[in-house]
């Protein structure tokens, strides 16, 4: 199995004067193609309550991609509106530490990881996918896609320590936009 930690968000883009709703974060964009590609996924995302959330859920059930119900927080997804990042609360970074370790230790045949850049942007999800990555065991092959768009938004100094931090202690790792790359080492 593959797990991908990172963002899954609401975007509306606007056509011909309507208003059209879809799926979109790197953490979702991941877990579609490694899907699609036919490998089994557990997407580790931080899903809103309430009716938004139960929509996200339901797209990843129709997807059978897995997630982590119990990995939620009450308050809004981040939001994109023709490609401008809005972030009405801090659900997509708010991943917790305990709340990850359980999943991925729930989830025994994780053989890679692929890790969405922006949440490495802040805290408290920055912190937590280190502890979590850095006590796995054993320890899959980690890769960290620096190629997000979100990531503009966050601390651009703190998604770098926590590369380096990543590097230092995991066996097998890369950081890189590069998306084949990440495709190749993963699989």
């Amino acid at each position: 199995m593959i797990a991908v930690i990172g963002e899954m968000a609401v975007s509306f883009t606007e056509k011909d004067g309507t208003w059209n709703m879809e799926f979109s974060g790197l953490g979702y964009k991941w877990a579609c193609r490694l899907k699609d590609e036919g490998e089994d996924v557990l997407l580790l995302t931080v899903l809103p309550y309430g009716k938004t959330g139960k929509m996200m859920a339901d797209e990843l059930v129709s997807r059978e991609i897995v997630f982590d119900p119990d990995i939620h927080l009450p308050l809004n997804p981040v939001i994109s509106i023709n490609g401008e990042w809005y972030m009405k609360s801090s659900s997509a970074i708010s991943l917790s530490a305990e709340k990850l370790t359980d999943a991925l230790s729930y989830f025994s045949d994780i053989k890679s990881v692929v890790v969405s850049s922006s949440l490495l942007s802040y805290n408290p999800s920055s912190s937590s996918i280190l502890d979590s990555l850095s006590f796995m065991y054993p320890q899959p092959r980690v890769a960290v896609d620096t190629g997000c768009l979100e990531s503009a938004v966050g601390q651009d100094e703190m998604m770098k320590r926590t590369i380096r931090e990543l590097s230092s202690s995991l066996q097998s790792f890369i950081a890189t936009d590069d998306k084949k790359a990440i495709l190749d080492f993963v699989r």
